[in-house]
């Protein structure tokens, strides 16, 4: 019999929590409104887990990620059918197309920041399935998280996202260069992840954008643009609507473009102004 219920009267730490302490092995549902999310656990740990509309396959994750060919792809789904008993991640791992470290780190930040929203929700009807398991291609981390992780990580992020949420509500806001740096910009030090941030600042990308030409998580990059404003060094406003279009096909002026010297002068007041 499935165990059901609301996250509103039953938050999700604590289902974590019973799902670790009970070693259980199965599929929480969860749904509220239009979306919905499924995870999926191994004597207690997660093991994968994915959102309506951010559903995605292993090759599919790995291919995104230039870690993986469309013929490797096939060739990993031809032997995986073949074996029966084996899933998609362990075939890929078994004819050595990618490192079990890279593997394991690629489909942890996925599965991570599919569950990390989860946490956001205020209400939502849950249903555990005992010893269900996920499909076959599904993306299945050959390390299994442990629920401690996930229950710690999750909560800190929604403190933080509180915050954040102040002056960045949306993921798709443009973040651009204040053309005058304001006295905080004076010695900030830039960590490897920030300057990786820094880089792709062109006045044209949201934040969403930022993200997937990063590989760092939406959250990461909201944080460390919240850093920026609140030292001074960008802002955010509303991605721009697309600019019409001539009749020869050229739009019918290009958009303004970041000016290199300003982006100097702001690293150079990083640097040491």
């Amino acid at each position: 019999m499935a165990l059901v219920g609301n996250i509103r009267d039953f938050s999700l730490s604590d289902f974590l929590y019973l799902v670790d302490r009970g070693y259980k092995t199965g599929c929480l549902h969860l749904n509220r409104l239009d979306e919905s999310a499924s995870l999926y656990f191994d004597k207690g740990k997660l093991i994968t887990a994915s959102r309506k509309d951010h559903a995605a396959s292993v090759t599919d994750l790995l291919i995104q990620k230039n870690k993986l060919t469309s013929l490797q792809a096939s060739d990993a789904l031809v032997a995986q059918r073949n074996d029966g008993g084996a899933n998609l991640s362990q075939v890929l791992l078994q004819r050595e197309y990618i490192s079990r470290e890279e593997l394991q780190k690629i489909l942890q930040q996925y599965i991570e920041e599919s569950v990390y929203v989860l946490f956001g929700w205020p209400d939502g009807e849950f249903r555990f399935e005992q010893n269900q398991r996920p499909e076959v291609t599904s993306p299945i981390m050959p390390v299994p998280l442990p629920v401690e992780h996930l229950i710690m990580e999750g909560v800190r992020r929604i403190d933080e996202w509180g915050r954040i949420k102040d002056r960045i509500p949306s993921n798709d806001l443009v973040v651009k260069f204040v053309e005058q740096p304001g006295d905080k910009a004076k010695g900030v030090q830039l960590a490897a992840e920030e300057w990786r941030v820094f880089a792709r600042i062109n006045g044209k990308d949201t934040l969403a954008e930022i993200s997937q030409k990063t590989g760092l998580s939406e959250f990461d990059v909201s944080r460390i643009v919240y850093g920026f404003l609140t030292a001074g060094l960008v802002d955010v406003i509303k991605k721009p609507k697309p600019l019409p279009v001539m009749a020869t096909g050229r739009p019918m002026a290009e958009p303004p473009r970041v000016k290199r010297g300003l982006v100097s002068r702001i690293i150079n007041r990083i640097r040491g102004m």
